[in-house]
């Protein structure tokens, strides 16, 4: 499963899974079940302004995309929990969950052709 993605980087996920593709497919597929719930739910806990809710969300979502690869927005989304829980810095929350949608949306894309070819 060695394709040439603009965004995601299979590279962690193919050294935890051994090169397993069923693995993969299985990662990828949790992948597809958990971004689009981390999505709405971080829309929201913003609109609630349920701050330290919203820095729990961003922490599961951080760790959802380190597994494909997306190490700057992981990076983003841990700038974003680590302010949200202690509710500083709120002027920066909706800027990195429209990152955090735009990206996603796209890898989710990307991993859908892994999808397709099995």
């Amino acid at each position: 499963m060695n394709d040439d993605f603009t965004l995601i980087n299979l590279d962690y996920l193919n050294e935890i899974s051994a090169g397993d593709d069923q693995l993969i497919l299985d990662l990828v597929d949790m992948f597809f079940e958990q971004i689009p719930e981390y999505q709405h739910s971080m829309h929201e806990l913003y609109e609630r302004k349920e701050w330290h809710n919203l820095g729990r969300i961003a922490h599961k979502a951080k760790s959802a995309v380190l597994m494909v690869g997306l190490n700057e927005l992981a990076e983003e989304l841990k700038n974003l929990e680590e302010n949200a829980k202690e509710g500083k810095n709120i002027n920066i929350y909706q800027e990195i969950i429209a990152k955090f949608v735009r990206e996603s949306d796209f890898a989710l894309k990307e991993l859908l052709t892994i999808k397709n070819k099995k």
